[in-house]
């Protein structure tokens, strides 16, 4: 019988990790004492990319939306901890790219709201805060989305499949 790991409370976030956490999966706030940049061993980092898993210090990385993230995955679009791997507007390739991460053990979910004539731009189409730049347009877009510590098994798994977004 696997007995349960004891659970401390981010100070961050407020969400329950692991004890034995070096960081928080889902803030990316650092738990242990001098850790350095992974781009510059000289200055402390200030957050653990939730996406890479590496330490980087305030001028590698940054908080978006109280998720700590480097500066190569700041643009991605994330929501309640799954980020946005793939978009296109055909549900069968959704459907396919998300058969294919199930495949191989990840977990997406798919996004789809189509904006319709009652839509028209209003508040309501707001659920995502995209964590990089948004042009206020309105984009008829399924989502393939997986969590954040999945990313990159996901974009490795894109690249074999040869598909765009």
């Amino acid at each position: 019988m696997e007995s349960k790991k004891e659970q401390i409370t981010c100070s961050q976030c407020d969400r329950g990790v692991d004890e034995d956490n070096d960081f928080c999966p889902f803030c990316g706030s650092i738990f242990v004492d001098n850790v350095s940049c992974v781009n510059h061993n000289e200055l402390n980092a200030s957050g653990v990319c939730v996406i890479c898993c590496e330490p980087y210090c305030e001028k590698c990385g940054t908080n978006v939306n109280d998720i700590f993230l480097c500066e190569k995955h700041s643009e991605y679009e994330i929501y309640q901890g799954m980020a946005r791997v793939f978009g296109i507007s055909d549900e069968a390739q959704a459907q396919y790219v998300k058969s294919c991460f199930e495949q191989e053990g990840l977990h997406p979910f798919i996004y789809s709201r189509k904006a319709g004539a009652w839509h028209m731009g209003s508040g309501d189409y707001t659920l995502f805060r995209a964590s990089g730049e948004y042009d206020g347009h309105i984009v008829n877009e399924i989502k393939v989305m997986v969590p954040l510590q999945e990313v990159l098994k996901a974009e490795s798994i894109l690249l074999e499949l040869d598909v765009s977004s």
